[in-house]
């Protein structure tokens, strides 16, 4: 076998694989015009599930099923709405009244989650619409849990309300969030990714520094020299 004939083969059967290659990463990565796009359509999709419920009517299934949790770990509790203010209250039988607003359902956070993951340039429908359904279960159950734990604390004297509800809201809500995250990364493949793309725009790559390669032609024979900075230049001040 020529071996000459076999690099120029090898050469023409590399060259095509990687222009392959590179023309396959430019297509996957989203344009920023597709990238704008999805921001406003995520935009849109939060602010309209988060104002088109009444609050009242998102509240009567966590104060229902609240009610009926604290009952049974020795809480007694009742529901109340009342229909013509459009509030829901928890009450506590001999004790307080707790209304439960829009904040208490979790609805701030299912609707940006769903504003990130609808419109995602990346993943399936299928996929897509399993993450939703996980994030709105795990937050419903989440939120049912710590209004159940705030009251119990309150009813047995362990906390004032002011400390049971607020900062421990405020910690519940940083973990759950990054529950909900990695609970997206998974079910939805190219939900990091898209945000990768985004600060790949913002924030592009610099290029690296090549060493300058000269070429020095003598007779017949080729000599590549590679120039790197000398020592001085590190030390100067």
């Amino acid at each position: 076998m020529n071996p000459i004939t076999t690099d120029k083969a090898m050469t023409n059967r590399d060259d095509p694989e990687e222009e392959t290659e590179t023309t396959s990463e430019d297509m996957e990565r989203p344009t920023p015009r597709a990238l704008v796009l999805y921001l406003s359509i995520a935009i849109i999709i939060t602010v309209l599930v988060y104002f088109l419920p009444q609050p009242f009517v998102l509240a009567i299934p966590t104060a229902y099923v609240s009610a009926v949790l604290l009952s049974w770990i020795g809480v007694p509790s009742v529901i109340f709405v009342d229909w013509v203010q459009g509030v829901v209250f928890v009450a506590v039988t001999g004790f307080e009244q707790f209304q439960i607003v829009r904040e208490c359902t979790g609805i701030q956070v299912i609707a940006v989650f769903m504003g990130l993951i609808l419109p995602l340039p990346r993943g399936t429908w299928p996929r897509k619409i399993i993450a939703v359904i996980i994030v709105t279960i795990m937050l419903f159950v989440a939120n049912v849990l710590r209004v159940v734990y705030e009251i119990w604390l309150v009813y047995w004297g362990i906390l004032p309300w002011e400390i049971a509800h607020y900062p421990m809201s405020f910690v519940l809500g940083v973990v759950g969030v990054f529950v909900l995250c990695i609970v997206a990364i998974l079910v939805v493949p190219g939900f990091i990714e898209t945000f990768e793309d985004m600060i790949y725009y913002i924030f592009p790559p610099k290029p690296k520094d090549e060493p300058q390669v000269e070429n020095n032609v003598i007779g017949s024979d080729t000599q590549t020299s590679v120039s790197f900075p000398s020592k001085a230049n590190y030390f100067k001040s």
